[in-house]
């Protein structure tokens, strides 16, 4: 890509960051300072461990792919090691801790990429809940621009990382002998245990980011507890 090209794609993102970050309102705080959140690494591997209770394949698939796709986020953010909005321009409204580096690409739309193709894997691509929960996700990945904290450039890459690394793990675990691990107790024990484990954390005091999404420290650990009750008495019964 010429320099001149490249000087054009930055231009064009930062005019679509100001339009979208300028566009904020109290209501809009409330909303994406929330939904945001959904892109932190525990709530994302919460949700991960959640769907193996009832998608062992997809579960394992899901959680290989936030990780690999994180891992694999922060590798890049620190070779080009971008400034982030407010290092760059003025009058930038942010939700929650001001950042300045480290911004291509976004960690928590790589995440909400994993989350948005998980949906339609999980649902046919022709029902409601897919297409709910994955505009849930592009909605979290908006958030990080109206946010203050991220270009549109760094948000289409991390949900591209995530939607093709999902992709990849789906495919990759066609050939898992998930049906054999099944039929141990412990395929839906350990998932459990670590539900468990990941709600204790999240509810005990853990510091969400943004930090204008800490009430979801408190409404995510009480559900996860409520899915985990009602699938062992299932399994119990």
């Amino acid at each position: 890509m010429s320099s001149v090209s490249t000087m054009q794609t930055a231009t064009d993102s930062h005019d679509l960051f100001r339009f979208i970050n300028d566009a904020h309102s109290p209501m809009g705080d409330m909303f994406f300072g929330v939904v945001s959140g959904l892109g932190d690494g525990l709530v994302i591997s919460l949700l991960c461990s959640l769907v193996m209770l009832f998608n062992l394949r997809l579960g394992i698939a899901s959680m290989a792919a936030f990780i690999v796709s994180g891992l694999f986020a922060q590798l890049l953010k620190r070779i080009f090691d971008m400034p982030r909005p407010p290092a760059l321009l003025d009058n930038v409204h942010v939700l929650g801790h001001s950042l300045t580096s480290h911004s291509f690409p976004s960690g928590h739309s790589t995440s909400d990429g994993v989350m948005v193709l998980l949906a339609f894997l999980i649902w046919q691509c022709k029902d409601w809940r897919s297409w709910g929960i994955a505009s849930l996700f592009v909605l979290a990945a908006i958030g990080r621009i109206y946010g203050g904290v991220h270009f549109p450039i760094d948000v289409a890459a991390g949900l591209t990382i995530g939607v093709l690394t999902m992709w990849l793990f789906w495919r990759w675990s066609k050939s898992w002998p998930v049906e054999s691990w099944q039929q141990s107790q412990w395929a839906w024990k350990i998932p459990g245990f670590i539900v468990a484990v990941q709600a204790a954390v999240l509810g005990l005091g853990y510091h969400m980011q943004p930090s204008t999404a800490q009430s979801l420290a408190l409404i995510m650990p009480v559900a996860a507890l409520f899915i985990l009750m009602h699938v062992w008495k299932g399994k119990l019964a």
